[in-house]
């Protein structure tokens, strides 16, 4: 049994908006949300997006499931499983669950903290899904990773459907202290990727969900499929705990090692969605990544970084971005690097500067990294 994986529900709430029809809008007019910043406990500015209508109260175990439940339930909606009080048209012992954290949440402060896995099992509870469930930790590949062991599941046959992604509320000081420590702040909280001023990131909270079917299913029950994910890979970079290695290497073997499992070549596919996080080391190094992993067809890459838009979202990134590719296939459209104005010499790849465009759009990737080594890259087929 190896059964075609079909996306058929997508939820999303990011400082973009709350819903997919939002957020895309949004991101497509290249209208990001204008920052804010708050003091760390190191009276640094540290600049921190929330989505529309949420407060700095939503931090911690109440923000994580907050956005959670919302991306869920709209991506429960669009499969057509969830009619408002109870699921629908799916066996809930068939229905998986992998709304992934990254790291603890503090509530409050340090001394009040609850495991990432917390999320995962009250969304479970909460929705009735009683098949596999998971919480998988990959830093910010932490989306990326949880989508492709959905994948995994839905191959081997373990589930019917899995709902899929990743959350990250408002950071904590004590989380933002860290990222600031380390450099990888922007300075005046403006996400810039592959910009030669770019001086690291802002701050996001937000949700990304998936629902992933097996093909078969999807037609027995007369789901319209969105897209496919057609491939997957997932390795590590092992060179440091903050940095990946210069050469951009390991990168390229995880990119070649999905579009092998795609079963792609790499002149197919038409659009990237960057990992793009505006830090002077990463954009350089994800640029010879994907020099080296298309060769000479890296430059017909469209290629956008969509956290220009959004701010880096931690945890949530992998799986808002990997939505956002979904509907750059299902809308051929490639959306804008929002921030791009002056692109670097050193990334001279087309980063889709400023404005979106319309495109012909086939296969597309998503790619997420995270500190510690954990690279993912997700491959999407039009259905």
């Amino acid at each position: 049994m190896n059964p075609s994986v079909a996306i058929t529900g997508l939820g999303v709430c990011s400082p973009l908006g709350k819903g997919v029809v939002a957020n895309w809008e949004n991101l497509c007019r290249h209208s990001p949300r204008p920052l804010g910043g708050n003091p760390s406990c190191r009276n640094a500015w540290i600049p921190r997006l929330l989505p529309r209508g949420m407060t700095e109260k939503n931090n911690g175990l109440k923000g994580a499931l907050s956005l959670a439940q919302q991306a869920v339930e709209e991506a429960l909606r669009d499969a057509g499983f969830w009619d408002g009080q109870a699921l629908q048209g799916i066996d809930p012992d068939r229905l998986g669950c992998t709304v992934s954290v990254s790291k603890p949440l503090f509530q409050d402060n340090v001394f009040n903290v609850f495991p990432p896995e917390r999320v995962n099992e009250s969304i479970r509870l909460h929705f009735g899904m009683a098949g596999e469930s998971r919480n998988v930790v990959a830093a910010c590949a932490t989306g990326a990773y949880a989508i492709a062991l959905a994948g995994s599941w839905i191959k081997q046959g373990l589930c019917d459907a899995v709902v899929a992604g990743s959350v990250e509320p408002e950071p904590h000081p004590f989380i933002a202290a860290g990222f600031e420590r380390m450099g990888v702040l922007s300075a005046d909280g403006v996400t810039r990727p592959f910009d030669r001023d770019r001086s690291g990131f802002g701050m996001g909270a937000g949700a990304g969900v998936v629902v992933l079917e097996s093909a078969e299913h999807a037609r027995q029950r007369g789901q319209p499929v969105q897209a496919c994910l057609s491939g997957w890979a997932m390795g590590a970079d092992a060179h440091s705990a903050v940095a990946f290695n210069s050469n951009g290497q390991r990168i390229a073997q995880v990119i070649t090692a999905c579009l092998r499992k795609a079963q792609l070549q790499p002149e197919q596919l038409q659009h990237v969605n960057a990992h793009g996080t505006a830090t002077r080391l990463n954009d350089r190094i994800e640029t010879r990544a994907i020099l080296k992993a298309f060769g000479r067809w890296a430059d017909r890459l469209q290629i956008s970084a969509t956290k220009a838009g959004t701010g880096h979202l931690l945890g949530a990134a992998g799986s808002v971005e990997f939505a956002f590719t979904v509907l750059a296939l299902r809308n051929q459209f490639v959306p804008p690097t929002a921030t791009l104005e002056h692109p670097d010499p050193e990334c001279p790849l087309n980063y889709t500067p400023r404005q979106g465009h319309a495109a012909r759009l086939e296969h597309a990737m998503s790619l997420s990294f995270g500190f510690g080594g954990p690279i993912g890259a997700l491959a999407v087929s039009a259905s």
